[in-house]
């Protein structure tokens, strides 16, 4: 390749090359920023930091390009090494954004680094899990790789924009001159966490520091000012808070299923044999309540704070008192044995609190990360119960399209994940989704009567109450949505609880109602233990005679209500404030959410309806400008 000594035509070929590169760069932001502004309706404010990031890389590579300049090698092995700079760069970048819009769609959040050192290690087994053969996917990315590099290659070969210069400059001004570069792009970067760009969006900063600005729960999060708020009654309440004297000492076991939904258990009714398990010990009579509750949304985050803190969306924040909390102040031990990432995934870890013991998937490299036989391995670390009450969490992934399914569990026909499809864009036989969600729900069941097992001869079960839920339900194709996370329609929402008691354990007279919530079930859990409950939870205890009430729920920019106050009615009422539309739906009636009945609905109810939630909105930040928020983005799960 020819290169002109004339340093005016050598800087005017340089300068158009360099053009040309910076249109090539600009290709893969400019078609991120579209779909992250247009799709996910992020701020425009992230748009002039993110470019501020990108400038950042685009002079540490032009720093390096300088350096590799001077290596004493031939001009191939430059070229080689240059085209291994830009494939790598423009690599990490396409996967960076790849990252942010799948954790979008997907889990309603920027997807954190810290989540992606997790999942890296686990990339086979997660490829296993979606129905992918892992060597062919490695064998695909190898010939991506090849191929950039190579396309990368006689790029620079004919269109490089440094050849044109590098007979114009000497060595030492083009290692100053890298070395300038270099430096701007070090201080950019060493600057990154003292700049306030996640406040506006910018991706790699939310990416970096997902807790910066807000209180972030998944897809929703909560200003700082009203988290305080919020943090300082539950600090007034917790002071206050005086143990009781005679407390009932019985062990305590909750078992979460993660995405189980209520209309999928034999136990509750439904037309497969999905529970043999819990059906053996409701025969044997140890099941004292088998029902259904009300998620208060369609994801993890706030599914498991309500559990623990008996808080709707709106009002729960940083520091609330917790179940585990108040079972410590009355001397309980409290273990969590974890299938999942739950010490990354989105702020988890936090709800959970000081703990005698804390195991989840992220803590072991033995087995996939969401394979519920971590939890079967972990459990006998407990040893024998020494007679002082525990409370013991288990967290469990055979329900969640993720999760492992093991070989030996029977399939209840054609099956396949349809998780998988959903990322691919593929159709999806909606048979075949059902079978698969439910030989995951059978496998749950095998796992909560081996969990059992090993409790009961550790002697765990002599004095012990059991509790079985979800976190939230999930979608099997109703209205053409799968998985979770992105509705409020009942498949998403109806979570069961079934409360079993082992031993001397007596939780008192349970009934099913008319409309249970989430919030619900840490206050039941108390009152069997004849322990008080703070007078900051919003939930109420089953042992107490039921009342007419309304239940809440929210995901994202749906917030809605259960209304049973009307006679004969039970009404489920939301809005979403994306569409400015409201639905409402007699439950009684129609439980499929069929026929929306807003508009027969008596005016004054359906006003005071508006009002209950548009308190609850603005508390949320999740207002009809929420499309506009760097963090309430649109579509989410877990």
């Amino acid at each position: 390749m020819s290169v002109t000594s004339d340093p005016r035509r050598a800087w005017a070929t340089a300068a158009r090359r360099l053009a040309l590169a910076l249109l090539a760069f600009a290709l893969l932001p400019a078609c991120f920023l579209a779909c992250y502004l247009l799709m996910f309706g992020a701020p425009g404010s992230a748009v002039l930091p993110h470019l501020g990031v990108l400038a950042g890389v685009l002079t540490a590579l032009a720093g390096l390009r300088l350096w590799l300049r001077l290596v004493p090698v031939g001009a191939r092995a430059r070229r080689a090494a240059a085209a291994a700079f830009l494939v790598a760069t423009g690599l990490a970048m396409f996967a960076f954004y790849a990252a942010v819009l799948l954790g979008l769609q997907y889990w309603g959040r920027v997807t954190t680094l810290d989540l992606v050192g997790t999942y890296a290690p686990q990339a086979g087994e997660l490829m296993r899990a979606l129905g992918h053969r892992p060597e062919w996917v490695a064998a695909a990315v190898t010939v991506v790789v090849a191929l950039a590099w190579f396309g990368a290659d006689r790029y620079l070969k004919a269109h490089d924009w440094l050849a044109p210069l590098e007979p114009t400059l000497a060595p030492p001004v083009m290692a100053a001159l890298g070395l300038l570069l270099l430096a701007f792009a070090a201080v950019s970067a060493a600057e990154l966490p003292y700049r306030d760009w996640g406040a506006s969006g910018e991706p790699l900063s939310l990416s970096l520091f997902p807790e910066r600005s807000e209180t972030a729960m998944q897809s929703h999060a909560i200003s700082h000012s009203r988290s305080s708020m919020i943090d300082r009654t539950e600090d007034q309440v917790r002071t206050a808070y005086r143990p009781a004297a005679h407390p009932r000492r019985s062990n305590l076991i909750v078992i979460v299923a993660d995405a189980l939904r209520a209309d999928h258990l034999a136990l509750l009714g439904y037309g497969r044999p999905t529970t043999p398990a819990l059906d053996a010990y409701a025969k044997a009579g140890a099941v004292r309540l088998a029902t259904s509750a009300v998620s208060v949304c369609n994801e993890s985050a706030c599914g498991l704070r309500a559990l623990a803190s008996s808080r709707y969306l709106d009002a729960q924040a940083a520091r609330p008192i917790t179940l585990p909390e108040l079972l410590q102040r009355h001397g309980y031990g409290v273990h969590y044995v974890l299938s999942g990432d739950h010490t990354n995934f989105y702020g988890l870890r936090a709800i959970y609190g000081a703990a005698d013991s804390y195991f989840d998937g992220a803590s072991q490299k033995t087995r996939y990360i969401n394979d519920d036989r971590l939890v079967l391995d972990r459990l006998p670390s407990l040893g024998r119960w020494d007679g002082r009450p525990v409370m013991l969490q288990v967290h469990l992934m055979s329900s969640h399209a993720l999760g492992r399914r093991f070989d030996d569990v029977p399939a209840f026909g054609p099956d396949e994940n349809y998780d998988r499809l959903r990322w691919t864009g593929a159709s999806i036989e909606r048979e075949r989704a059902v079978n698969f969600y439910d030989r995951g729900v059978l496998q749950t069941d095998r796992v909560v009567r081996e969990i059992l097992e090993v409790l009961h001869q550790g002697g765990y079960l002599e004095d012990a109450l059991v509790v079985v839920t979800g976190d939230h339900g999930e979608a099997l194709g109703e209205r053409g949505r799968y998985s979770h996370g992105h509705s409020v329609w009942e498949e998403g929402l109806r979570v069961p609880v079934v409360l079993l008691a082992f031993g001397a354990a007596n939780p008192g007279a349970l009934q099913a109602r008319a409309v249970m919530s989430q919030v619900d079930i840490a206050p039941t859990l108390l009152h069997a233990l004849d322990i008080p409950i703070p007078s900051t939870w919003q939930g109420e205890p089953l042992q107490a005679a039921e009342r007419k009430r309304t239940v809440y729920f929210q995901q994202q920019q749906q917030i809605g209500l259960i209304d049973n106050r009307t006679p004969g009615r039970l009404y489920k009422h939301w809005t979403d404030l994306r569409k400015g539309r409201q639905f409402t739906f007699d439950l009684l009636a129609d439980r499929g959410e069929t026929t929306d009945v807003t508009s027969s609905v008596p005016l004054a109810l359906r006003q005071e309806w508006q009002r209950l939630l548009l308190a609850r909105s603005a508390a949320m930040g999740t207002g009809h400008d929420a499309d506009h928020d760097p963090l309430v983005i649109h579509e989410a799960g877990r």
